[in-house]
């Protein structure tokens, strides 16, 4: 179906640096490039407003050269972005496979940008730590393996526990109140300001270990708030999602989703293994002034995408209606965060279906499991095996090579598991749990593997085996997904995210305790982090198995202001990804 403009009345939504046009509909729009014009959204036949009274101005001057400053800065973004943005409308996707395709770059970028960075400052760390411990001023040059003593390695694991901890209780502070204003606001908007936030994030550990080198490690942990901004790289992540989730369809959701993971894998094969291969030459700066470099790539990105939410988040109005005064992005952030609680009471009814609660256990565990893989796995090697970090990411690398293997066949694979002529013949909801009690179970083998191993080759081997469960991510969301509303996905997205949140509390600080207790207590003790993650994705294997398929055309209800009926996972003939 080619794409054709809406033929209704564009919606009031105001966004961080510019307004878009609401496409109802099932096709995109062709461009919104005079969309950046809309801000804010009026006929052109309507009066211009009455000049503001004296009371109003003296409160306005009131404010003084701070006031004046917000209006110049965000005056300049919004006209710099929307010059941009008309520049960028002829090349602009209009089709599903194209927005989906540059979502997928879009996170290939994004998880280049942060895996390149996460080795390189984890080994400033352990230096910075390290100084400290032999009370060695920074001119001083330390060989890493005499960083590997106990001591600094359980305050390198300590940090990352607390840094863990501490990002866990912003995002879960954040994520559904910036999850409803990106309902508002649209996707793109949401996305944009949860980046600014997240690039104040990372660009604060550099800062701080370059300029401040005998400070306290632990001011690292004031970089974390600055995800009060946008919400930080889980909003990023949930609009992205979001954006992939509204133009698909039921039958092609799951390798969608697929295939933006195969972006995240390829950018978190080729991160690591720049990095290790530039700090191994220049030493650990160098990947991050390269990380640099990519921050105007992800920006173009973003930029490039149309938006996609329908049927405006914040409701739209009719033809004849006056349009709605515009509120400041303050103010649309403050309602936005008051409502987030009332919304949520209402979005909470979900929870009523057990299968919806079994599916959350997944998220409950996912943050545990990256960060074992993320922070524990280098660390590990690193201190047990004798290898430098730099080190550590040519092991990673080829693992990435195996989740790109696994990802790739994954579509295949689900053809086989859905033919009705097969062995199997499982609609498209019974598809993706099996293929997702069948991840899990595979990283629980894996763990236990590494766990008992004494010796690097079997380590390897247990996360080879493991490997077979890297698709546990976007299959656990395909099956989530269809059991709401399209207009509600950013708000499941949102509610799957605290899940993830108060889930890692159970990661990075446990994570941190068991890696202590095997550095005390030696012996079999070493490989305690890797049981405890054989046990939490047991559970949420277990949790799967008692996940059921909804009866055919069995709708689930899910309660909201208009007490719509909720879309339901409804499988048909053909229910089968192409």
């Amino acid at each position: 179906m080619a794409p054709r403009p809406s033929d209704e009345s564009k919606a009031d939504h105001y966004y961080l640096i510019s307004a878009y046009a609401v496409h109802e509909g099932d096709d995109l729009p062709k461009e919104d490039s005079g969309d950046w014009d809309s801000f804010p959204v009026s006929s052109r036949s309507s009066p211009p407003p009455p000049p503001p009274s004296s009371s109003k101005r003296r409160r306005s001057s009131a404010r003084g050269w701070v006031g004046a400053l917000v209006r110049l800065v965000g005056g300049g973004l919004r006209a710099g972005f929307r010059g941009l943005d008309g520049q960028l409308a002829p090349f602009r996707p209009t089709s599903p496979r194209a927005v989906i395709l540059v979502l997928a770059l879009l996170k290939f970028a994004l998880t280049y940008k942060l895996t390149i960075q996460s080795m390189p400052i984890m080994r400033l760390i352990e230096d910075h730590i390290c100084h400290q411990h032999y009370r060695l001023g920074p001119e001083e040059q330390i060989p890493e393996m005499k960083c590997k003593v106990d001591e600094v390695q359980r305050n390198l694991a300590w940090l990352n526990g607390w840094l863990a901890l501490v990002g866990a209780v912003v995002n879960m502070t954040v994520a559904f109140p910036y999850g409803v204003l990106s309902d508002r606001i649209g996707r793109k908007a949401g996305m944009l300001l949860a980046y600014a936030g997240t690039l104040g994030a990372f660009i604060w550990g550099p800062f701080v270990l370059a300029r401040f080198p005998e400070a306290s490690v632990y001011l690292l942990l004031v970089g974390i708030f600055f995800f009060l901004v946008g919400g930080g790289v889980v909003v990023v992540f949930n609009n992205l999602y979001a954006m992939a989730a509204d133009v698909s369809t039921a039958a092609d959701r799951a390798s969608n989703f697929v295939l933006l993971s195969v972006g995240a894998v390829s950018g978190g094969l080729l991160g690591p293994l720049t990095a290790g291969l530039m700090m191994e030459r220049n030493g650990p700066w160098a990947p991050i002034r390269l990380m640099f470099l990519v921050v105007p790539v992800v920006l173009f990105l973003m930029m490039l995408l149309p938006e996609t939410l329908r049927g405006g988040g914040g409701g739209g109005r009719s033809a004849g209606s006056p349009p709605r005064k515009r509120p400041a992005l303050g103010a649309a952030v403050g309602e936005a965060l008051g409502n987030g609680l009332h919304e949520l009471r209402e979005l909470v009814s979900i929870l009523r279906d057990r299968n919806v609660v079994l599916c959350l256990a997944p998220s409950l565990v996912q943050g545990p499991i990256g960060a074992s893989h993320g922070q524990t796995l280098p660390q590990y090697i690193s201190k047990y095996f004798g290898w430098t970090l730099a080190q550590t990411t040519f092991l990673m690398s080829p693992l990435g090579l195996g989740h790109l293997a696994v990802l790739l066949a994954l579509p295949w694979l689900s053809r086989i598991i859905v033919d009705p002529r097969g062995r199997f013949r499982r609609t498209s909801c019974g598809k993706d749990a099996l293929l997702a009690r069948a991840s899990y179970f595979m990283i629980a083998a894996g763990a236990l593997v590494g766990g008992l191993s004494r010796d690097v080759l079997v380590f390897a081997a247990g996360l080879t085996i493991a490997t077979f469960g890297s698709a546990s991510f976007p299959i656990s969301r395909a099956l989530i997904t269809g059991f709401v509303d399209p207009e509600h996905t950013s708000r499941l997205y949102a509610l799957t995210s605290m899940a993830d949140t108060l889930g890692s509390p159970l990661g990075g600080p446990v994570l941190a305790w068991a890696f202590s207790v095997g550095l005390e207590k030696k012996g079999g003790w070493k490989g305690l982090p890797w049981f405890y993650v054989f046990f939490l994705a047991t559970g949420a294997w277990a949790a799967l198995m008692l996940v059921r398929e909804p009866r055919r055309n069995d709708a689930i209800r899910l309660a909201s202001e208009d007490d719509i009926e909720g879309m339901g996972y409804k499988p048909v003939a053909g229910d089968e990804p192409r």
